[in-house]
Parts: C-alpha cells; sequence; structure tokens
C-alpha cells in the first residue's frame, strides 16, 4: 500500500491498528461539546526503507482538508524486548522540517536522514497533528500516524523465522517467531491447520525484526495436548509460510 487515506471521524476518539506494515493512527480528543472534526490528510509511503549506503528518505504529506494542518515530527529506535515493541528516543534520525504546517489542500516534503548508521535498525517516524483551535460546540480530533523505517544493508536479505510453540504453568499457549534471517517479516495472522478447515489462532499483526523475536498469547486451548505436532499457517504481507512446531510444557 502506497498511500493513506485518513478519513475524518465521527466518534470522539480512536485508537487503531491499520495496516499488516506495522501502521498505526491515534486519535486524540481536544473536548468542545456536541460536534467532531478530524484533520484529514494523505502520506506517502507508509512504510520507509533506507539503504545502508544511501541513509535518506522522504515522505509527502498533502492537507486534504479545507483548514491548515501543523504537524511535528518525532523518531524513535524501534526495538523488541520480551517479544514486545519497545520505543526509545534517540537521536540517530533527523527530519527535516522537524514542525510544519501544510496550507489547506496543499503538500509538505519531509525529508529523513539518518545521523548514526546502525545496519538493519528499525525505527518509528510518528507524524503528530498540533491541535489548532476547535471551533464553537466542536471537538477537535489530533491525528497521530506512526510509521516504520527500516535500514537495510543488503536489500535481496530474507526473513528466516523459526517456530516454537508452548504452554505455561497458567495454561496459557504462547506463539514465539524468531527472526534469523537479514530482513523483516509482517506477520498479519496465524492459523492451526486441521483436518476438516484451518483454525485462527490470532489475527493480531505484528512485526518480527531480523535477530528478533515476537510473541503471540492464543488463549489455553484445552484441546490442543502437549506434545502435539501442530501444523502451522504464518500469514504474511508477502504469502502463506505452512510450518510445523511441537506443543510443549514449559
Amino acid at each position: 500500500m502506497s498511500l493513506l487515506r485518513l478519513a475524518r471521524f465521527t466518534f470522539a476518539s480512536r485508537i487503531g491498528r491499520l495496516t499488516a506494515a506495522g501502521l498505526w493512527g491515534i486519535g486524540t480528543v481536544a473536548m468542545v461539546p456536541t460536534m467532531a472534526s478530524a484533520a484529514n490528510f494523505q502520506v506517502s509511503p507508509v512504510t520507509l526503507t533506507m539503504l545502508a549506503n544511501r541513509p535518506v528518505g522522504s515522505l509527502t504529506i498533502k492537507n486534504a482538508d479545507s483548514v491548515p494542518v501543523s504537524i511535528k515530527v518525532a523518531t524513535y529506535r524501534w526495538t523488541l524486548v520480551d517479544g514486545k515493541d519497545v520505543y526509545t528516543p534517540t537521536d540517530d534520525l533527523i527530519a527535516s522540517p522537524p514542525i510544519f504546517t501544510t496550507a489547506a489542500h496543499a503538500g509538505q516534503l519531509v525529508r529523513v536522514g539518518l545521523r548514526h548508521r546502525v545496519p538493519n535498525a528499525a525505527y518509528r517516524v510518528i507524524l503528530e497533528e498540533i491541535p489548532g483551535p476547535s471551533t464553537a460546540d466542536g471537538i477537535r480530533i489530533a491525528m497521530n500516524l506512526n510509521l516504520p523505517l527500516y535500514v537495510v544493508v543488503d536489500p535481496t536479505a530474507k526473513a528466516n523465522v523459526h517456530w516454537t510453540v508452548w504452554r505455561t504453568a497458567t495454561g496459557e499457549v504462547l506463539l514465539e517467531g524468531r527472526n534469523e534471517g537479514g530482513a523483516y517479516q509482517q506477520v498479519i495472522g496465524i492459523d492451526l491447520i486441521g483436518p476438516k478447515k484451518p483454525v485462527v489462532l490470532t489475527t493480531a499483526m505484528g512485526v518480527i525484526l531480523p535477530a528478533n523475536m515476537r510473541r503471540w498469547s492464543i488463549g489455553k486451548h484445552p484441546e490442543l495436548a502437549t506434545g502435539a505436532s501442530l501444523q502451522l499457517s504464518i500469514r504474511t504481507v508477502d504469502g502463506e509460510d505452512k510450518v510445523t512446531a511441537n506443543l510443549v510444557a514449559r
């Protein structure tokens, strides 16, 4: 997907995962009674990929609204710790301009460059709308966009994910994907392949970064016996991977 259009919202707040690429859209609210309005802008691309030897990228923001929109750009290092996303403030990236106002129906080019080159590092570029003055009897929703940025050393590298499944002492079943490849993998769902039809284990989306692992908790599933050999369908944005993993107790 090369273009994301953010439509107007008719409710007061929203937090939602928008794409399998790890893009998040967040609505934060400045309250004034009875009416709702929100910025309506487009961003392209929604995923930034930089070659380590060409450490500059760009975003195009188009304001499709009838009023100006002001945006602040923040950057974070993105890692996985214990299988969960962690964002850390960083000076590895520089965005220019870091704060800007785009007139109605106008566009803005934002350049993003690397100060420090960390091979195969991942970052998040967050575009945060600065709320303008609300009209009388209105509610203003400020939009945040959270975009992934990947630094790629070898553009031909592939993800190489190994899967394990285990049951914890509390009975929860966990799926773990450990990526030993040189590229990230975007998981959009995991199914259990059965004799009749696949059983959806999770539709929680997530990115497994290179040299990292991610975990999915899928509930207790008492019908799955410890020691059983499970046939899994790992659905990604690039297609489907079928893997076999034994359910073990830990």
